[in-house]
């Protein structure tokens, strides 16, 4: 598939969940988490706000964050292994963080393993910045990052 096709963030619809759990599985391996939470969060559009990256029919990520009125949880984003490095991960960030502002929410909050370079550097671009270090809070016992954002005024 072209690298060069043009790529589309919109809403994700329960006809890509499938595309959404197998790029789950290949970024997060047993870690990953199933079909039905995913399902779940498309029958919440009120608080979860779930966008899928696609080039052409092709979904390629996704971004899932929950919210309230105020503040706002990444509770996921991967893109697919064959298209990483393309920009995906940062044009899903950044569609989420104008839609979540014009929700009037102010802040986002995100966990990031101490060791995921690559995604620390796209959410320090974003301006997420470092709370806290999470001592074992993946289920192997590896050390998260705390990072939280605020978008400012609407």
């Amino acid at each position: 598939m072209s690298a060069t096709r043009k790529l589309t963030v919109r809403r994700a619809t329960r006809d890509d969940l499938t595309a959404i759990v197998r790029i789950e599985r290949a970024s997060f391996g047993r870690d990953a988490w199933e079909r039905k939470w995913f399902a779940d969060c498309l029958s919440a559009p009120e608080n979860c706000l779930f966008l899928v990256a696609s080039r052409g029919e092709i979904v390629v990520g996704y971004a899932l964050a929950v919210h309230n009125q105020s503040r706002s949880e990444l509770d996921s984003i991967a893109v697919a292994p064959s298209h990483r490095g393309l920009g995906i991960a940062a044009a899903l960030m950044n569609r989420l963080n104008a839609v979540l502002r014009r929700r009037g929410v102010s802040a986002m909050m995100l966990t990031v393993r101490l060791d995921n370079a690559a995604a620390i550097g796209l959410y320090r671009k974003l301006g997420f910045r470092r709370e806290r270090r999470i001592n074992g809070y993946y289920d192997d016992g590896a050390p998260a990052w705390r990072m939280r954002t605020s978008f400012g005024s609407v």
